[in-house]
């Protein structure tokens, strides 16, 4: 029977043989390593520990010369000193000699300084302590030898304190480099066993990044061969599935939505009839206020308020509605500049005096008209000064512009110095339905639908429309349109530019 083991087993087999390998190799690398760091470490404090030895040694022998040459004159030698000294002398030898160890360089070193400081004791330490001086140039040959031994032992110390932190680093270099070559050495066979893997899946699986790509770029009709080892064709047959239930969901899913903008349109529609009845009746009795007392006029004018808010929300969702559906239309004409920007603006003034807020309005001079539906871009102009007079404070500053861009477009711009947006509040400013979470957004209200409206019929008019902001110093709007010679004279829409993807904002 032949051995043909599956894909799973192989990448486990293979899979297994490079984590061996590499375990291995890792293993007695970080082994060596670690050997090579605690026998520096070891080395280094012992040969730190025989320098203070050595220079213990030579501050015996200093005591021990003290002892004989006392500093008061006429003086006898301290022998109960000199005793003392050459005893730390011979401790300090002794543990000495325990730290030198094998190094046979070292343990010369160290016998040479006993055997030098033995003699100058016998010669010159033991004749000044019975009274007798031995020969000046034989005392001062002989102190001279013992202090080069001890600066030598010193020396030696330090000398091999060194080149066991060079033999460290070349042993972690060495080390380092055979692991580096055996890490290699695994790599390189774990590749050539995949290769050969990935080149028997190579075929099925391009089928499948194929059918992937197609399917991701809408083609729900995608389906691919089923082929390959039995891994790769179970996986091209859960494709050709997974590829069926997403046609029918998207199928499901294009019938709830126009279930949905059936919905919203025929519920809107049927709203409006009694919402305006409701508005009509209330706007009558706010408009006999001797019929009411104070109580019943002040119910009357917050029930005409809130019909007309509802009214709004419900033109609102109506519009929504009719640009998913891709019903939206805009009747655009030659529009001049001038006129529409002063309407809008001479519409919305009374709002900003009653807030004591300061609208200015500008547009340049001898600019060209628009190509543009002037109700609807009305509708977008009223909707950002709205929101400029709710979200910015009491004497704040609204200036609404009309300019010609450098591109031969108009550029209409509504700005302000209220409280302004955050960056990542300004990535979602034209989503529908999403408002600022501050305080002060909550407290003015709104549906969030008005900035994701403008963005559909800006984008209907073939236009575009931008927000900017920093925190503190207002927000800025600025929509661009084209100018009338650049496009037809009439223009209805409800093809591919009425589904804009209006995206939300404060209204």
């Amino acid at each position: 029977m032949r051995f043909n083991p599956s894909l799973t087993a192989r990448l486990r087999i293979g899979f297994l043989i490079l984590f061996a390998l590499l375990l291995a190799v890792s293993l007695l690398g970080i082994g060596r390593l670690f050997q090579i760091r605690v026998d520096f470490e070891d080395d280094t404090s012992r040969y730190f520990q025989l320098e203070l030895e050595a220079e213990r040694l030579n501050s015996s022998f200093i005591l021990e010369q003290a002892a004989i040459r006392p500093l008061t004159a006429g003086a006898a030698p301290d022998a109960r000193e000199l005793s003392r000294a050459a005893d730390l002398f011979e401790a300090a030898a002794d543990r000495a000699g325990e730290l030198t160890g094998s190094d046979a360089a070292l343990d010369r070193e160290l016998r040479r300084l006993v055997r030098g400081e033995r003699e100058w004791r016998e010669t010159v330490a033991a004749p000044r302590l019975l009274g007798r001086s031995p020969p000046a140039e034989l005392e001062r040959e002989l102190t001279a030898r013992v202090s080069d031994d001890a600066e030598a032992l010193s020396v030696a110390t330090q000398g091999a304190r060194d080149a066991v932190g060079e033999n460290a680093r070349a042993d972690t270099r060495d080390t380092t480099i055979l692991v580096a070559l055996g890490l290699a050495a695994a790599l390189i066979a774990a590749l050539i066993l995949f290769s050969g893997l990935i080149n028997s899946m190579r075929a099925p699986l391009a089928r499948l990044v194929d059918g992937a790509r197609r399917l991701a770029g809408g083609d729900l009709d995608t389906r691919v061969q089923v082929g390959g080892p039995v891994e790769i064709a179970t996986l091209g047959q859960a494709f050709n599935e997974m590829a069926t239930a997403l046609e029918r969901d998207a199928r499901e899913r294009d019938r709830i939505e126009r279930m949905k903008n059936d919905f919203v349109l025929t519920v809107s529609h049927e709203l409006r009839t009694p919402v305006t009845v409701v508005k009509g009746f209330s706007e009558m009795l706010t408009a006999q206020p001797r019929s009411l007392n104070a109580r019943q006029l002040e119910a009357a004018k917050v029930i005409a308020d809130s019909a007309t808010e509802l009214q709004k929300m419900i033109n609102d969702l109506l519009d929504l509605a009719r640009s998913d559906a891709g019903k939206l239309r805009i009747d655009p004409q030659p529009t001049g500049v001038r006129q529409l920007v002063q309407r809008v603006g001479t519409h919305m003034r009374p709002n900003f005096e009653e807030k004591g807020q300061r609208l200015t309005v500008s547009v340049e001079k001898e600019l060209p008209e628009v190509m543009a539906d002037p109700d609807r871009i009305g509708q977008v102009l009223s909707n950002l000064l709205t929101n400029a007079n709710r979200y910015a404070p009491e004497g704040a500053r609204v200036r609404l512009t009309a300019a010609r861009t450098g591109s031969g477009q108009v550029e209409f711009t509504v700005a302000d110095n209220g409280p302004g947006l955050e960056a990542e509040e300004l990535e979602h400013v034209f989503e529908r339905f999403w408002r600022a979470q501050s305080g002060e957004t909550q407290a003015v209200g709104g549906t969030g639908l008005g900035l994701a409206i403008a963005k559909s019929l800006i984008k209907l008019h073939g236009g575009s429309i931008s927000a900017a902001s920093k925190p503190g110093e207002g927000a800025s709007f600025r929509l661009v349109l084209p100018i009338a010679k650049d496009r037809p004279t009439a223009q209805a829409s409800g093809n591919g530019h009425g589904r804009a993807a209006a995206k939300a904002g404060a209204s």
